[in-house]
């Protein structure tokens, strides 16, 4: 064997000197064979332990493939079994509602107006996404939302306005926007952060001078003639009204001044919900009317990442809901809080509900839905949601759409923006004072990601506060 290694690493060899000690030409081809075959990689021992090895797991195999055919087949059975036990879940599908349901109008404040003398009191909301780019864009975008729908009070959220943007002159904003329309603004904008959140509210300016009497703004034939007719009609409605104009130029038939003038004009306004961790950010500004308090409501959106979910869900939305309540038990009135409220509440509020991605996603999280589910349960059902509320199963009315992804068009939304009002301006009875009467989405209106969206209430005519 060790001749047969050495011819094979060095050839055969001779040697010309006389042997002294057999042994020791011996022990040098076996030093250098030994070194040979260590250089060639494997030693004679690992080849033969590992030929052994291979015929064992050859043995090894040989018994397993003759294995009991009757125990082969059990071992079959079993595996059946146990996958059938487990039966494959069956995927589901997410809804795709991009159409539209029309809807009828279920309030005509013309009507109610000549029959009942009730006034009908508008609020529009709408999430700007920038103040600034909306004027400069659509420069008449408010005023002519304002005069066409009737509005008595605007509110607009994400103006993303610092204070001196508001009154920088070059902007023309606090005294110039809907100025002329006859509306007095209040604002309301970060000071955490620049280019970011804020709020404002736009109010129909109405000067009372007296007890049940308001001086035109403008001494036109159109304002005198209006003033006529309303005076006349307050006349016949009651003989202590003297003289009556809401000092706008509405069509005073369809959007009259029958009800005390005073219940129109808020008792005071403020822009803090009295945390400081949240009035940094310029999400809120509520007005106190004689018959109601209104807050314009910009919540804090949980974040790409939801960094913010749990501040939201367990510090703002909690906060939101105490405020509210304080404010309904100290002045004895109904509140309404409105604006983008940053969730999709329900199925029909998201056009794909039940698509996995939702679940991570902001404004559609679980949690999200069970804190704005919470506001509306306290006290058995305090709140409700005035659009969903009319409408319960209306289909494809959003009034958010990404414009990354183009989805306004196919109308692939969400609904995000609510009136949430207390549960008695629901209930009609001989004493209400002020009820919900409708509410609606203005969807063709462009300009932002968000649409405007309107409450109409019905103040009654018997009112005196």
């Amino acid at each position: 064997m060790e001749k047969s290694i050495q011819e094979q690493t060095n050839g055969p060899r001779r040697s010309t000197r006389k042997r002294i000690n057999s042994k020791a030409p011996e022990n040098k081809h076996n030093n250098k064979d030994s070194k040979t075959i260590e250089s060639g990689g494997t030693s004679e021992k690992s080849k033969v332990t590992s030929t052994e090895t291979a015929e064992e797991n050859e043995v090894s195999s040989n018994k397993s493939n003759k294995q009991n055919p009757e125990e082969k087949k059990k071992r079959t059975s079993n595996a059946a079994t146990s996958a059938a036990k487990k039966p494959k879940k069956a995927k589901v599908e997410p809804q795709r509602i991009t159409e539209r349901d029309e809807l009828k109008r279920l309030w005509d404040a013309e009507e109610a107006l000549k029959k009942h003398g009730s006034y009908t009191f508008r609020i529009m909301s709408w999430n700007v996404a920038g103040l600034r780019a909306l004027v400069r864009k659509q420069p008449n975008a408010l005023s002519d939302l304002a005069t066409r729908h009737n509005i008595d009070v605007l509110c607009l959220q994400e103006t993303k306005l610092q204070n001196d943007h508001v009154t920088d002159p070059k902007l023309k904003l606090k005294g110039h926007l809907l100025e002329e329309q006859g509306y007095d603004s209040h604002w309301s904008c970060s000071t955490a952060k620049k280019g970011y959140s804020g709020t404002a509210v736009f109010i129909k300016r109405r000067e009372i001078t007296a007890v049940n009497q308001v001086e035109p703004n403008n001494s036109s034939k159109t304002s005198e003639k209006k003033q006529a007719t309303l005076g006349a009609f307050f006349d016949a409605s009651s003989k202590n009204k003297k003289k009556h104009n809401s000092g706008s130029t509405d069509d005073a038939t369809s959007h009259g001044d029958n009800c005390h003038v005073k219940n129109l004009v808020p008792l005071q306004i403020s822009h803090a919900m009295g945390k400081q961790e949240h009035d940094s950010e310029g999400r809120i500004i509520s007005m106190d009317f004689p018959l109601f308090t209104l807050a314009n409501v910009y919540v804090p959106n949980s974040g790409q990442n939801l960094e913010r979910l749990s501040y939201r869900t367990n510090q703002w939305d909690k906060d939101l809901l105490e405020f509210m309540r304080q404010k309904e038990e100290e002045r004895g009135v109904p509140v309404i809080w409105l604006g983008d409220l940053n969730v999709a509440h329900k199925a029909y509020d998201c056009w794909n509900d039940g698509a996995k991605h939702l679940e991570k996603q902001a404004g559609t999280t679980k949690e999200e839905k069970e804190s704005f589910q919470m506001q509306l349960d306290v006290e058995g059902g305090a709140y409700i949601d005035a659009f969903r509320h009319l409408y319960p199963d209306a289909k494809g009315h959003y009034t958010y759409w990404s414009q990354r992804a183009g989805n306004r068009a196919p109308n692939k939304g969400l609904r995000l923006d609510y009136f949430i009002c207390s549960k008695r301006l629901f209930e009609d009875t001989k004493d209400a004072k002020v009820l919900v009467r409708d509410s609606y989405m203005i969807p063709e209106q462009e300009g932002s990601d968000h649409c405007p969206v309107v409450l109409e209430l019905e103040i009654r005519n018997h009112v005196t506060s």
